[in-house]
Formats: structure tokens, C-alpha cells, sequence
């Protein structure tokens, strides 16, 4: 190797070090805050057998960063509070974050209040000042409302809560905290409990981040079909029961005879007088959801149930 061609390899090398370490630290850094955890159980299960809050909170935060991963892995950097089942005080949460100049913080939560007929989500900022935070937290409670048909309490400040949150006020980036649900209100505490509504808030939180930061960094996202596998893209079906103008007790005997988990769906349709529909199931093979069916026509009173597909 000559003069020239080792001037040329050592440019090379060093080029390509470089820009690696570049595109390395020029990711978009996302701290996911599972709230709660080992000592501190957060709220308690209200339903004997169902998860307490920290539970809940470590799962949902887990897949929202898997979603991350898997999806934007290209451009964001995913980091935990905590991934087991251990106490972290507040204050080390904050100084994880803040040392490591991350670009936003989501905290993941559950709600609770003394009226137990309370429900849906809520997305907390410090202050009105917190713009960027305030423009991700509308981002989430929109996903919530638009794409996971929940029940959005909206957007709340420091001035709604009446009190500061640590996590919020202490962060030197853009901060969320996402309280997915309530576990004081037994039908949303199932919800927060099952595979089907950790999945639908994760993935709701996940697609306002992505929709944000796509519009606030400028990120050029792969083309759709290589952006999500087949199996998300394919729908859902799922068996309806009935439909009624008003709730109807998930402790019905016709509903207990099924022996399955009962979903309810409110339902806002000025054409349609049936306010309140009931769903069996949820399949992304319909071969599975005719078997079910089948079953629940010739074993219950629900002769008239359909499939019903949900894209």
C-alpha cells in the first residue's frame, strides 16, 4: 500500500466511524416512564384476580416501546424508567432523562376516582406553557378518541389537577403523563386488563408520537406497506351479540352463559336508535370467529348474532 492508499484508507475509516456515530446521536431520544412499581403499588385492583396499577402501567409502557422499536427503531431511541417490577423515586426518573437530553418523556398511568361510574383518559402536561408538550398530549387524546374509540377527558394542566406533578414540572424536554383509564369503573378496569385494550392504548399512544414527531423533526417515514407487517394491517372480526338503547349488566345470565368476556361499545350514531352494542371475541382468522358463531347460536339465546369486521 502506497502513500496515497493509505491517506485514502485512513479517510475512509474515519468516515465511516463518523457517521455512525452521527446517525447514532442524531436519534430522537424517547424516555417511557412506567409509572409506579416495586413498594409502590400505584392504585390497587378493585376486581379480586386483576392487575394493581404498576402492573398495567409496565406492560402497556413495554409495548409502546416495542411499537417505537419496531416502527420508527430507524430514527428514536427507546429508554426505560424501569422494565421489572422495582421502585424508582420520581426524582431518579427525572435525572435519567435530563442526564441523557432526551427529546420527550411519556409517563404511562392508570386513573382512579371515588365515583365509580368515572371513565376514559386523560393526558397530563405541567403548564400552559408547555407547548410541545401540549401539542403531543392532543396528538394522544385524539388517537384515544378518533382511532380507539375512547371515552377523552381531554388534555389536563396544572391548573385543572391543582397540584404539581414531579415527572412534568422537573423535566427539561417535552413531558407527558397518559392516564389510559380508570380502574375505579369495572368495565374500564376489564378493559385495562385485557390483551385488546393494553394493545388499542399502546398503539393509540404510539401513533401520536409517530404522527408528532414525523411533523416536528421532519422524518421521512418508509412507504406504508413496509411501515407495518401484514398481520397488523388484517382485520379484526368479532361476534355481535345485540345492540340495546341503553347498558345492559355484563353480569346478564345470557351474557354468562357464553363464557366469555363480554365487550361493551358506546356507540354515537344519530341514525341509529341502538346506543349500546355487545361483542363477543375478537379474530383476525374469520374461519375462528364463524366457529364462535356457530356455538353461540345453537347454545345460547343470541339466534340472531353476526360477525362483525372491524378494520
Amino acid at each position: 500500500m502506497n502513500f496515497r492508499q493509505l491517506l485514502l484508507f485512513i479517510f475512509i475509516s474515519f468516515s465511516v466511524v463518523l457517521y455512525g456515530q452521527t446517525e447514532k446521536d442524531n436519534k430522537i431520544i424517547v424516555v417511557i416512564d412506567a409509572g409506579h412499581g416495586g413498594k409502590d403499588p400505584g392504585n390497587l385492583n378493585a376486581t379480586k384476580g386483576l392487575k394493581k396499577e404498576k402492573e398495567l402501567n409496565l406492560i402497556m409502557a413495554k409495548k409502546l416501546g416495542a411499537y417505537i422499536d419496531k416502527y420508527l427503531g430507524h430514527h428514536v431511541k427507546v429508554v426505560y424508567t424501569r422494565t421489572t417490577d422495582v421502585f424508582i423515586p420520581l426524582e431518579e426518573r427525572v435525572a435519567k432523562a435530563n442526564k441523557l437530553k432526551a427529546d420527550y418523556f411519556i409517563s404511562i398511568h392508570c386513573n382512579a376516582s371515588e365515583n365509580p361510574d368515572v371513565y376514559g383518559t386523560e393526558t397530563h402536561v405541567h403548564n400552559i406553557k408547555s407547548v410541545t408538550s401540549r401539542e403531543l398530549a392532543l396528538e394522544i387524546e385524539k388517537q384515544f378518541k378518533n382511532r380507539a374509540g375512547r371515552n377523552s377527558r381531554g388534555l389536563k394542566l396544572k391548573t385543572d389537577r391543582m397540584y404539581n406533578i414531579l415527572v412534568l414540572k422537573d423535566s427539561k424536554m417535552p413531558a407527558v403523563l397518559v392516564e389510559t383509564g380508570f380502574m375505579t369503573n369495572k368495565k374500564e378496569e376489564a378493559y385495562l386488563n385485557s390483551e385488546r385494550g393494553q394493545d388499542l392504548i399502546a398503539s393509540a399512544i404510539f401513533r401520536a408520537f409517530r404522527d408528532y414527531v414525523k411533523k416536528k423533526h421532519g422524518i421521512e417515514m418508509r412507504n406504508p406497506g413496509e411501515n407495518k407487517d401484514a398481520e397488523e394491517e388484517r382485520p379484526v372480526y368479532k361476534i355481535q351479540i345485540m345492540a340495546s338503547t341503553g347498558p345492559v349488566s355484563l353480569k346478564n345470565p345470557d351474557f354468562k352463559k357464553i363464557g366469555k368476556p363480554i365487550e361493551e361499545m358506546k356507540v354515537t350514531n344519530a341514525k341509529s336508535p341502538f346506543n349500546y352494542k355487545y361483542y363477543v371475541g375478537s379474530y383476525k382468522d374469520k374461519k375462528e370467529a364463524r366457529k364462535l358463531l356457530k356455538e353461540i347460536k345453537q347454545n345460547t339465546n343470541f339466534k340472531d348474532a353476526f360477525i362483525v369486521k372491524f378494520e
